[in-house]
């Protein structure tokens, strides 16, 4: 496997070689300046994109797509595409995948995907890309097993995201679960207790008494964990800037992050980057 940065980049990698019957053919997280555009290329497998930050507008067999946060762009086997407007900083996840050794492995993933471009929200599979990221980038023990299971993983994720809405089963008041969805997704967003309120459809504290209740912490302290909890990802996996990386997560300024990591992991994001025992 080699893992480089193309020229033009911000920061990020882009990974591609690798050995084994994982069915991953090349996969990255870029950060990437307005003026960096992709040219048109295809693939044999399927690519799938996610849009962390920023908008994007792709075009994929003629036709027009504009992707904005938590969107997700899977372009089938053989259709042409390329990344054409160049529209502000805007960060990335990225795979090409060949389905057939996953569904040999796992057989209940094999339904069909369509034959045309897939477009629309799934901030949920930023967590199997994160996971994706994280055993192309770190040498752990068992690494082609823990590649292989984070290639199944990001596949049953996009196979969900193409399957019916799923039925919630934990008994959650309907707002509550909204803002949790809404925190898990967009937590890079600088919500106001104010702005979840209206976005639930509740007072704001009648929603802060009601979240607390039911996940045992206010909404800005389960977004806080949200946040750090991806800082942690990106300081392992990543070479992007503590203050780009505080700014892409919604912090106020570098010293309002460092601020929050070092109360929620008693360390420094500097610290914790360079700690050879994370």
């Amino acid at each position: 496997m080699s893992l480089h940065r193309p020229s033009g980049l911000r920061a990020g990698f882009h990974a591609e070689g690798f050995a084994g019957e994982s069915g991953l053919l090349h996969a990255g997280e870029q950060w990437v300046p307005e003026q960096f555009l992709i040219e048109s290329h295809q693939h044999p497998v399927w690519e799938i994109y996610l849009q962390q930050h920023g908008s994007t507008h792709w075009v994929a067999g003629g036709e027009s797509y504009v992707l904005h946060p938590g969107h997700l762009f899977a372009v089938p086997p053989g259709l042409t595409h390329h990344l054409a407007g160049r529209s502000g900083n805007h960060h990335f996840y990225f795979a090409a995948i060949d389905r057939e050794p996953v569904v040999r492995r796992q057989p209940a993933l094999g339904l069909p995907w369509p034959k045309t471009v897939v477009h629309r929200e799934a901030g949920e599979l930023a967590h199997a890309f994160a996971q994706l990221v994280r055993e192309v980038t770190t040498r752990y023990e068992y690494a082609d097993t823990g590649l292989t299971l984070a290639v199944d993983h990001l596949v049953l994720a996009v196979s969900r995201c193409l399957a019916p809405a799923a039925v919630p089963q934990l008994a959650m008041h309907p707002a509550v679960r909204a803002v949790k969805r809404l925190l898990d997704q967009e937590f890079h967003e600088r919500w106001t207790l104010r702005e979840l309120g209206d976005r639930s459809g509740l007072a704001p504290a009648y929603l802060a008494e009601l979240f607390t209740a039911e996940l045992g912490q206010p909404p800005h302290r389960y977004l806080n964990e949200r946040r750090i909890e991806r800082a942690r990802q990106l300081l392992e996996t990543s070479d992007i800037t503590i203050t780009a990386l505080a700014v892409s997560l919604g912090f106020s300024s570098s010293q309002h992050f460092a601020r929050v990591f070092r109360q929620l992991t008693g360390t420094t994001p500097t610290a914790f980057r360079s700690s050879p025992a994370r």
